[in-house]
Order: structure tokens, then C-alpha cells, then sequence
């Protein structure tokens, strides 16, 4: 396996955990991400089997979740990850209409 790779571990994976972790909630966190609260479970889902790890504790009946010591560390590299994103597009959008970028066409 590639250093770069980590199959399964998607961005959109990241940003559902950040997302709940935020929120403290997968039904908040399915409204703030225009998802279902069942496709935001599911994408928690797919990153614990990802990773490996459960990464949240989901307690029947209760509407708060927790992080667990796993999905803390992940949590951690998934901010800098979507910060890093974010970084990257707030300097390519400043870029935008600078003559040096403009097609011949």
C-alpha cells in the first residue's frame, strides 16, 4: 500500500465525521450536510470499517454522540485535512482572472 493511499478513507468520509463530531449529532449533522440521517450513519459506517476502528459511540436512544479515543485522533487529521482543502481552494479562487491563468482559447 501506497504512503498516499488509504483505501476506503475518503474526503467525504472525513467531512461526515467532522460533521458529526461538530453537531454531536448524525441527524444535525445530516440537516447541515443536505444528507439523510441514515446516509450519514452509513458514511461513519464505511470510515470505521476503513480505518478499522469504531470511531463513534452510538448509544441506542440517546440523540448525543461521542467520539471515541480512535475517532478523536481521526477527527484531529481530518480537520487539517478539509482546512488544507479549503486552503488549497481559497488560493486557486484568488488566482482566478489573473492573466497569467487564462486560456489562449
Amino acid at each position: 500500500m501506497s504512503a498516499v493511499t488509504w483505501p476506503g478513507v475518503e474526503i467525504r468520509l472525513l467531512v461526515a465525521l467532522k460533521s458529526v463530531a461538530d453537531a454531536g449529532s448524525f441527524s444535525r449533522a445530516a440537516r447541515e450536510l443536505g444528507y439523510t440521517q441514515s446516509a450519514v450513519s452509513g458514511q461513519i459506517t464505511a470510515l470505521e470499517r476503513a480505518v478499522g476502528a469504531r470511531l463513534i459511540d452510538r448509544v441506542r436512544g440517546a440523540r448525543h454522540v461521542e467520539l471515541t479515543r480512535e475517532g478523536g485522533i481521526l477527527l484531529g487529521h481530518a480537520e487539517a485535512i478539509t482546512a488544507r482543502l479549503a486552503a488549497a481552494r481559497a488560493d486557486l479562487e484568488s488566482l482566478r482572472g489573473a492573466p497569467h491563468l487564462r486560456s489562449a482559447g
